[in-house]
């Protein structure tokens, strides 16, 4: 009876800790919002410099009177999310920590740290290849055309090109934590090398939001590097095989 006791009374504390944490989180993301709520100029700016010249004597339109102002609550939304990325993956690891060995927490310590620089070195590539993108859409563009883009699907595709990317970047450390449960191992990978190109081949394919060939072109080949350096960085994490008895 007593350990039942116990064990409802660890469980309510990882609840009131839980709660405490989430609340912080959604403080963290309520001030991020407005943080980049007031930043909403330079952002617009930002966000749609990839167009270029490519509209080409078209415009950019809202089609309801509430467009603008759930764009910018969209925007502020997105924005405040990566402003505090570093403040809630804190809050995950102090959640989580304490209950993961010294052997667990040692890889996990710097993962977490390069998972969020690889997704920033996606969307970063993102970014750069989208004036491409809109420059291949153009072409298909008859002559006697004229572009009338709404600015929330604009603002929703560049989102969805950069979160494509910004995941398909996390392949290492997907792997890396698939190896230390034991799931996959270097030789694996190093063996089935081809197989894994003709798979990162398709996927960029399918998460590439433009389908034009450039982007995919342009996330096919680092994804293949990234998979070369991850079988060296999967030797420091995957599970040894244990030692037979003398």
């Amino acid at each position: 009876m007593a350990a039942n006791s116990e064990k409802r009374a660890e469980l309510f504390d990882h609840l009131a800790e839980l709660r405490t944490r989430l609340i912080r989180s959604a403080i963290y993301v309520a001030a991020g919002m407005v943080v980049t709520w007031f930043l909403y100029k330079p952002i617009y700016k930002l966000l749609t410099r990839p167009l270029g010249d490519n509209l080409k004597g078209g415009s950019l339109i809202f089609t309801t009177m509430a467009e603008p102002f759930m764009l910018r609550l969209q925007v502020a939304l997105a924005g405040g999310l990566i402003i505090v990325l570093p403040l809630l993956v804190l809050e995950i690891w102090g959640f989580v920590s304490p209950g993961l060995t010294d052997k667990e927490k040692k890889p996990l310590r710097w993962t977490v740290p390069m998972a969020i620089i690889l997704f920033l070195c996606g969307a970063a590539l993102c970014y750069w290849i989208l004036p491409v993108a809109f420059q291949w859409f153009a072409s298909y563009k008859p002559a006697d055309a004229q572009y009338m883009v709404t600015l929330p699907g604009l603002i929703r595709f560049e989102l969805l090109m950069v979160l494509a990317f910004g995941c398909a970047f996390e392949l290492p450390v997907v792997l890396m934590l698939l190896a230390q449960v034991g799931l996959v191992n270097s030789k694996m990978l190093k063996n089935n090398w081809r197989y894994a190109i003709v798979i990162i081949s398709i996927a960029a394919a399918s998460l590439t939001p433009s389908n034009d060939v450039f982007s995919m072109v342009t996330l096919t080949l680092p994804l293949i590097l990234l998979y070369i350096g991850s079988i060296y960085l999967v030797k420091f994490v995957e599970k040894k095989p244990a030692s037979e008895p003398d």
